[in-house]
């Protein structure tokens, strides 16, 4: 990734250069320099238990940052972003967060230190300086799928909506589980870009592996219902012993490099040009912005009085109209998220009547099968009934941020080329009032996928928490097997009322939330250009009124800051035919 940092660390270089310039110090630089530092991209390591995944991303890092073992091992989520220094943080359920040393990992992220997550772990984050992970590339471990462990499998499913693209492994013995191709089939609603990986090579001779590959080949294409699926042999546990001990000959046998290779192509030519690009077209739209209001002025300094004032009444009324246009974006924006809601909360409606019903028989015929033999029936039922309820809910919100998240990058995407075409037309009708001519109209690229919206909705409500102790008290002690029969199918109703009230209040604040970000982002953009053509007026009419060669020595210092901003518009320029050249 190697071209694409050298493009990045140019292209910033040459914002912070932009800082300088007086007519740039608003917010607008500042957000292309976090957009461009901070943009995330989901690299998700998944597959069944014991096939590698650990292994392989720390082969990719080159250091065992992560353990391994015999046993299925991963119990929670492991996010490995960039960082100076290593350091680990837990974050739990209950939205404390504890850092811990090294050697503590174990008792939080796997099987045997955290049996079944009891320990309310939602996710770990480990910052590591990585050149994979400098690139604003987050590589995500999951649990296994098909695991003996079912909430492991409940938990790698959960996060396929997050995915940017995925490493899918698997190893030359055994071949896929059946567990492995119904999650393929899965995955294939979520995954962009799918890379496959047959793991431990070097447990077999050449002809086993040529059999492996073309066995698994055949098994991927059925799966995945495609022609062509491009496996990579390798062995992560050669490349890691490689990188850590110093044995070049074994990272060539291990074959790590080729797909090492492949994937810092994709990393760059499918995210980071956008990303590139986008940030540097925001960058020419604030150089467009400053040329506007410098030229309005040194145009606006060569007329008189009068002419200046009467240019200034027809640019505000000019401006009025496409005040108007705004406002009407604005209503078709909340028009939009009406209906979000609107569907949101009927989705809900069916949602609550399929589940009270479909809940209450599956109560019944648990308590019949139980109450022939549990030793504590009320205790069992209770964790039935709560274990049902979090199955559905869990699944639900999950299907349902997933359809809320492409509806909101379409909406998002239709508002934001709204206020660009708004702000094309706000500069050219300057243009021409004031006679000068400008530079094509260069939009900031709108950059939006739905996992950006995926991440809005991601953090797990408390409700969960309060439905299980909800579920608890219910239920008295002192019940006969009747009576608890009764009451847990009349609480059924309750339960799955009460969470989806709870459900709804949580969507439709972060859907509030989302829909005035929109409004503050785009609106601000408008409001900025505005304001400097309206301070550049403002400038020369005092100028005006003071004396003549106040005026000549003001054009004088425009024509030169003029020049520099021209100057630094053909870098940004420049560095964009690097970055196009770089995707050849």
């Amino acid at each position: 990734m190697g071209t694409y940092r050298e493009l990045q660390e140019n292209l910033e270089k040459q914002l912070r250069h932009l800082t300088g310039f007086p007519e740039l110090n608003g917010p607008h630089l500042q957000r292309l320099l976090d957009k461009l530092r901070l943009n995330r991209f989901n690299l998700v390591i998944l597959g069944a238990f014991k096939r590698g995944k650990s292994t392989l991303i720390n082969a990719l890092l080159g250091e065992p940052v992560l353990p391994t073992a015999i046993v299925p091992l991963t119990s929670v989520v492991t996010i490995l972003g960039y960082g100076e220094k290593l350091s680990i943080q837990v974050h739990f359920h209950n939205g404390q967060t504890r850092e811990i040393p090294r050697e503590e990992l174990v008792d939080y992220i796997t099987e045997k230190g955290n049996p079944r997550n009891r320990k309310g772990v939602r996710e770990v984050k480990i910052a590591y300086p990585s050149p994979y992970l400098k690139d604003g590339v987050q590589i995500i471990d999951t649990p296994g799928v098909g695991s003996v462990y079912s909430h492991n499998t409940e938990v790698a499913y959960n996060y396929l909506p997050q995915v940017d693209a995925a490493v899918f492994v698997v190893t030359v013995d055994p071949p896929l589980s059946a567990a492995e191709q119904e999650f393929l089939h899965d995955i294939r609603e979520y995954v962009h870009k799918l890379f496959f990986v047959l793991n431990k090579i070097d447990y077999v001779d050449e002809a086993e592996r040529r059999e492996a590959l073309d066995f698994t080949s055949g098994m991927l294409q059925e799966s995945l219902a495609a022609d062509h699926v491009t496996i990579f042999p390798l062995s992560a546990k050669l490349a890691l012993e490689a990188k850590t001990n110093g044995h070049p000959e074994f990272l060539e046998a291990s074959l790590l490099p080729a797909f090492e290779e492949h994937l810092r192509r994709f990393l760059y030519q499918e995210k980071g040009r956008v990303l590139l690009f986008s940030c540097l077209h925001g960058a020419l739209k604030a150089l467009t912005d400053s040329t506007l209001s410098l030229k309005v002025e040194r145009q606006a300094g060569a007329l008189s009085l009068a002419e200046l004032e009467e240019k200034s009444a027809r640019f505000e009324g000019e401006l009025q109209g496409l005040e108007k246009e705004r406002e009407m974006s604005l209503l078709v924006l909340e028009g939009r998220i009406k209906g979000l809601v609107t569907a949101l909360d009927a989705d809900l409606e069916g949602f609550k009547r399929e589940t009270t019903a479909r809940l209450r028989l599956e109560v019944e015929t648990a308590f019949q099968q139980k109450s022939r033999s549990a030793l504590d029936l009320r205790k069992e039922m209770e964790e039935f009934l709560f274990a049902a309820l979090r199955d559905v809910f869990t699944v639900w919100r999950r299907q349902e941020i997933e359809k809320l998240a492409q509806s909101l990058a379409d909406t998002h995407q239709d508002f934001a080329s709204r206020i660009n075409a708004i702000l094309e037309r706000l500069t050219q009708l300057t243009a021409r009032i004031f006679a000068f001519s400008l530079r094509d109209f260069e939009a900031e690229t709108v950059f939006t996928e739905k996992s950006q919206f995926w991440f809005k909705f991601k953090e797990e409500p408390v409700g969960l928490e309060i439905l299980q102790m909800t579920v608890t008290s219910l239920l008295p002690r002192a019940l006969t097997k009747g009576l608890l029969l009764k009451k847990l199918v009349e609480n059924v109703t309750e339960l799955v009322d009460k969470h989806c009230g709870r459900l709804r209040y949580d969507f439709h604040q972060r859907l509030g939330e989302i829909a005035r970000e929109f409004r503050q982002t785009w609106l601000a953009k408008m409001d900025e250009t505005i304001q400097s053509i309206r301070q550049a007026l403002e400038r020369v009419r005092i100028q005006k009124q003071v004396r003549a060669e106040t005026t000549a020595t003001r054009t004088g210092e425009l024509d030169q800051r003029l020049a520099a901003v021209l100057k630094a518009e053909g870098e940004l320029l420049a560095l964009k035919e690097r970055i196009a050249a770089s995707g050849d």
